[in-house]
C-alpha cells in the first residue's frame, strides 16, 4: 500500500512539473531554441527566475513600461517602490530602492507622511539590542518591544556601573576603569539617530511590524522603475593593461 502511495506521489510531482515547464517553453519561444531551453529547465525549479527576470529582459521598452503600469495599479499604488504605512494605511512613496547589486532594501529617510511611521527606524535594524543592558534596570514587562533599546555599531564611553554589574564595575574601578565604551543607548527605537548611516533592515523585525519584504515580483516592479545605467564606453586608455592587450 505504502508503494502504491509513493508511485501516485511521484506521478502528480512529475505531472505538476511538466505543466509548469510546458508553460515556460511555450511563453519562451521569443529567446531562441538554447535560451529557451535553458530556461525551461531553470525556470522549472525556481519560476520566478524566468517570469520575473528573464522573460521581462525579453520584453521590449513599451512592453515593460505597460507591464510596470498594471501591476502598479493592482498593486493600488501610485508608484511601484512605494509602501502601504501598516498604521494609518498611507501611501508611502519612495520606500523602497535597490542596492548596488540590483536587490531590494529600504530607502533611506523612508516615513510616512501622516503618521511619521520610519522603516529606517532603530527596532528595524540588524545592530539594534532591544530592552536595556542586561545589568540595567528590569524591565520584564516590556520584553523585547521596550520603546528604548541600544545600538551594537556605535559605541561610546559610558560609566561603568551603568553598563557592568555591580562587582565587575568596582573591579574596573578600582584599576582606574571609570568608563567603558558600550552599545549607544536608544532612547527610542521608532526614531534613528541623524547621525546613523549604517542602518541594516532586518526583514524578521520588519515582518513584527506588518511590513512585507518585497517579493521577486516587487523586485521585478522595482527594476524596471529604475533600468540599470548603460555601460560605459570608455577609451582604450582607460582600460585595464590585460584589457588593451588583448586589443
Amino acid at each position: 500500500m505504502s508503494s502504491y502511495l509513493w508511485l501516485v506521489a511521484s506521478l502528480a510531482v512529475l505531472i505538476f512539473l511538466a505543466c509548469r515547464a510546458g508553460r515556460i517553453w511555450i511563453d519562451s519561444g521569443r529567446h531562441g531554441v538554447a535560451h529557451r531551453l535553458r530556461w525551461t529547465l531553470v525556470g522549472t525549479v525556481s519560476p520566478s527566475r524566468y517570469w520575473w527576470k528573464a522573460r521581462i529582459e525579453a520584453l521590449s521598452p513599451q512592453e515593460q513600461a505597460d507591464l510596470l503600469a498594471c501591476h502598479t495599479v493592482e498593486l493600488e499604488l501610485s508608484r511601484a517602490d512605494s509602501l502601504r504605512c501598516p498604521l494609518c494605511h498611507a501611501e508611502v512613496v519612495h520606500a523602497w530602492t535597490l542596492t548596488s547589486d540590483r536587490r531590494a532594501t529600504i530607502a533611506p529617510g523612508s516615513k510616512c507622511p501622516s503618521c511619521d511611521f520610519r522603516l529606517d527606524a532603530c527596532r528595524h535594524c540588524a545592530h539594534s539590542l532591544p530592552g536595556a543592558p542586561r545589568t540595567g534596570p528590569s524591565l520584564w514587562w516590556a520584553g523585547d518591544d521596550a520603546t528604548f533599546g541600544r545600538c551594537s555599531f556605535y559605541k561610546v564611553p559610558q560609566p561603568t556601573e551603568q553598563v557592568c554589574s555591580p562587582e565587575i564595575a568596582r573591579w574596573l574601578k578600582e584599576r582606574g576603569w571609570e568608563t567603558v565604551r558600550a552599545p549607544l543607548p536608544i532612547v527610542d527605537s521608532f526614531l534613528p539617530p541623524d547621525f546613523c548611516t549604517a542602518f541594516v533592515p532586518d526583514r524578521k523585525r520588519l515582518r513584527a511590524s506588518d511590513v512585507k519584504w518585497p517579493d521577486a515580483h516587487r523586485v521585478a516592479l522595482l527594476r524596471l522603475l529604475a533600468p540599470s545605467p548603460a555601460p560605459k564606453t570608455g577609451s582604450v586608455e582607460e582600460l585595464s593593461g590585460d584589457e588593451q592587450w588583448l586589443l
